[in-house]
């Protein structure tokens, strides 16, 4: 009987999984251009000094703390460069120069974490420092308006910068995850009809395109997004999702699909320094 269950589901798994991949006009791909990656060696000296004269703030969630465990590791790897890292969400405690995060609001609650940014941002670092806020892959459901979550942050931005016009705000694009083109995942979401990884990154992009076209050129954008697609090879991963190429989290950086393993957090925190450092 378990031999027929597995036969079964494993047909249908086959199944679910073309149509998941041909439905919507193709699988895993990457394009033939090979993006340069940031690199801290190629940051002048002067650079690493000015910014360590600034006091950072950024706010995240778990995939932050990848992150900031990739610029741990970075720093490591670099002792010249003389950075101060601190975990704190004390105000008092950011008078110094130095780079300081922590959480802020409620993961799959992306409005609570903008307030909460807006409150530590505002009481830490806004007479004349940098702030960035990112938000989670979990903050996109299938219910999600990309348009009107950007709206909502675009808003809260604008109001942060009117209050505290000394504050630099970097701007930041939403995590992916990677496509599971695997049968039995397709089966899973059929049968607990949940919204593909496919569909969500979809959202994500529609948002970071809008993010993109407001903010790319004008202010300080740190696309994360397309840092987490960029792989080893420095190929872009994508899927191709009603006619549209969706860019996804490249398998080589993750392990569950969504956060980032060792190497993808050094990558990620690599191009982050690098952005903050030629700011």
């Amino acid at each position: 009987m378990r031999i027929w269950r597995r036969v079964v589901l494993t047909v249908m798994g086959t199944l679910l999984g073309a149509l998941g991949a041909g439905a919507c006009g193709g699988g895993d791909g990457t394009g033939d251009e090979v993006v340069m990656v940031p690199r801290v060696a190629n940051v002048p000296a002067e650079a690493w000094a000015r910014l360590a004269t600034r006091r950072v703030f950024f706010g995240h969630q778990s995939v932050g703390f990848n992150i900031m465990a990739g610029v741990d590791s970075v720093l490591k790897e670099h002792p010249e460069i003389k950075l101060r890292v601190v975990e704190t969400s004390d105000p008092a405690q950011m008078r110094e120069p130095g780079i300081y995060h922590s959480r802020v609001g409620q993961n799959g609650a992306p409005l609570s974490k903008i307030a909460g940014f807006e409150e530590l941002a505002g009481a830490g670092v806004a007479d004349s420092g940098v702030a960035l806020l990112k938000f989670c892959y979990i903050d996109v459901t299938g219910d999600t308006d990309p348009l009107a979550l950007f709206a909502n942050y675009q808003q809260a931005m604008d109001s942060l910068r009117a209050a505290h016009p000394g504050l630099t705000i970097l701007h930041v694009t939403l995590p992916l995850q990677t496509d599971w083109g695997e049968f039995f995942h397709y089966w899973r979401v059929f049968r607990n009809q949940l919204t593909t990884h496919r569909e969500l990154n979809t959202i994500r992009q529609a948002y970071n395109q809008r993010m993109r076209e407001v903010y790319g050129g004008r202010e300080p954008l740190f696309d994360v997004a397309h840092w987490q697609s960029v792989g080893p090879d420095g190929k872009v991963a994508t899927v191709r999702y009603h006619g549209q190429r969706v860019p996804i989290l490249s398998r080589a950086w993750t392990e569950d699909g969504a956060h980032l393993n060792a190497e993808g957090s050094r990558r990620v925190a690599e191009a982050l320094l690098v952005t903050l450092a030629r700011m």
